[in-house]
């Protein structure tokens, strides 16, 4: 262990020294572990019938326990405008970001990128025209591009890079139709590449070095959407090691995120994620000028770690955040059977997840049952499930953001229309149907002790005749996380980019061209041509 590494605290003059190992510092805190260093000395002083003695000049009382400090403390990091050492996560995220090239992708892990990027763009298409798109549009026309300059999609807008990532991850993620992948909505990094790939002329092999990274630094307990943006941006920009610690640092110690938005929600549930994607792009743009962030954002006395004491994330060993608020072992990359980019999946329908798995069996339903033959509805899941899209406000959606996590509207509407889409959420008339409110009427929602897993679930049905049928999304499994039913096929992705296409009123021409682009990036050899393909389309109304 060398000095960085070791915090020395010394007793009065002739005592000994007390080595701390730099974790026991940052677990307890430097006042208990100092209170601790006393405590045996002063024992061994009252052995030999003496009392330790404060200072010259102190008013602390003789004999009183105290923790000090004192001279020893090396500073050896020799890191930019004399910071202090990293802490062991920043260091092991840093070191894995920087090395990684792209001759690490491997083919699996390229053929989902090619797909992943594909789902993305289509999703981005899907949020166009969405009212807090426009806004972040609007706001990103306002802030002219000196040297990098960024385009806002569809709308044309050129802007800064943190602005450009915020408006483009608003389209991407507005309307729930992005990919879930481990750490979630992971997709809404992308837009961190989108601008610095733009502005900095990247080639689209670079871009999709930085995505894939990111995937992967998503999988482990990073601390969220922030760093993980940070990392794309500083990778694409070249940081070292020094400076993409700092760009971390400077993206996680402000962005520590509450609750995304349970009950009655807004605009800043599409909003949320690209917001801070944008802070992860601005801090490793401060961090390339030579801005430094606290040296231990994890690891520190006060950092991360601490402040998810109590947590227990990870659950598969991969990393987390122990029942102390510790840092949990991981590793980079996380697994050794694929990358984290391949083990993301894809959504059929723009809803919340866990309306997945029914949507799908909706067709079985409704061959079994007709909307005014339903007596009651039950639907049974986990209690996280329960809890986020069956609570109080999702009986009474009055915006587009609460009705596709409305699982009670969800429902009805699929079973008068037999599936839901854009429209299904957006068009205030469908949300407020006389017919979906009756539905919604008949029906409960209710926990299953020991359900665990997105999406699990039971609907059971009771018609007006009283016959009763239930429909189980995982054919009675309760525990699966990522099931079979969200396996997309390289048609069905293809199906998806089409039908955003054409909901949105791109041409066939500037379809087939984006797609040939956009499907196979890592062969553009600027990546400027990739976002002109899509920098206008549809018919915007005037911002």
């Amino acid at each position: 262990m060398n000095n960085e590494d070791r915090n020395i605290l010394s007793a009065d003059q002739g005592g000994p020294e007390l080595h701390l190992d730099r974790r026991e510092l940052m677990k307890f805190g430097a006042t208990a572990v100092g209170m601790a260093a006393m405590a045996p000395m002063a024992g061994a002083q009252e052995g030999r019938g003496e009392r330790s003695r404060p200072a010259p000049g102190s008013s602390r009382p003789a004999g009183d326990i105290a923790p000090f400090t004192g001279i020893g403390y090396k500073n050896t990091a020799n890191r930019l405008h004399g910071n202090g050492p990293m802490d062991d996560t920043t260091r092991k995220i840093v070191s894995w970001v920087h090395g990684f090239k792209e001759s690490d992708v491997t083919p699996a892990a390229k053929k989902r990128f090619d797909e992943t990027m594909i789902d993305s763009m289509a999703s981005l298409i899907a949020g166009f025209e969405e009212e807090n798109c426009r806004i972040a549009a609007r706001v990103a026309k306002h802030a002219a591009p000196t040297t990098l300059k960024c385009t806002v999609l569809g709308y044309g807008v050129q802007t800064t890079p943190e602005l450009a990532t915020f408006a483009n991850g608003c389209l991407i993620r507005e309307v729930d139709f992005d990919d879930n992948a481990e750490g979630g909505h992971v997709s809404t990094l992308i837009p961190a590449a989108l601008a610095l790939g733009e502005a900095l002329n990247c080639t689209g092999a670079q871009v999709m070095e930085a995505i894939v990274v990111g995937y992967e630094v998503a999988s482990v307990p990073c601390g969220g959407e922030s760093v993980i943006a940070a990392m794309v941006a500083g990778k694409l920009m070249g940081l070292d090691e020094d400076r993409l610690a700092n760009a971390l640092s400077i993206a996680l110690t402000p962005h520590i995120a509450l609750n995304k938005g349970v009950g009655a929600l807004s605009m800043w549930k599409g909003t949320r994620s690209a917001e801070s994607a944008k802070c992860g792009v601005w801090a490793a743009i401060l961090a390339k000028e030579g801005m430094t962030g606290p040296p231990q954002p994890f690891e520190g006395r006060g950092g991360f770690w601490a402040s998810q004491a109590g947590r227990t994330v990870g659950g598969d060993g991969g990393g987390g955040v122990d029942a102390n608020g510790m840092g949990r072992p991981f590793t980079l990359p996380k697994r050794t059977d694929g990358m984290a980019i391949e083990r993301n999946w894809f959504k059929r329908r723009p809803s919340e997840a866990s309306s997945q798995g029914i949507l799908r069996m909706m067709p079985d339903v409704r061959a079994w049952v007709k909307p005014e033959e339903v007596a009651w509805i039950h639907w049974e899941t986990s209690y996280s499930v329960w809890e986020e899209i069956c609570d109080a406000p999702k009986w009474d959606p009055t915006n587009r953001e609460t009705s596709d996590h409305s699982e009670p509207y969800i429902i009805a509407r699929a079973l008068i229309e037999g599936d839901v889409y854009m429209d299904s959420f957006n068009d205030m008339t469908k949300v407020n149907d006389p017919a979906a409110r009756a539905l919604m009427a008949k029906t409960t929602m209710s926990p299953v002790r020991g359900w665990q897993g997105l999406g699990v679930g039971r609907l059971t049905i009771t018609k007006n005749s009283g016959e009763v049928k239930a429909f189980d999304t995982y054919n009675g499994v309760r525990d699966l996380q990522l099931p079979d039913f969200v396996n997309f096929t390289p048609e069905e992705i293809v199906a998806k980019w089409n039908k955003a296409c054409a909901f949105k009123k791109v041409t066939n021409a500037q379809r087939d061209q984006a797609y040939k682009l956009w499907s196979n990036l890592s062969a553009v050899k600027n990546f400027g041509d990739a976002i002109k393909s899509l920098a206008t389309f549809g018919q915007p109304k005037p911002l």
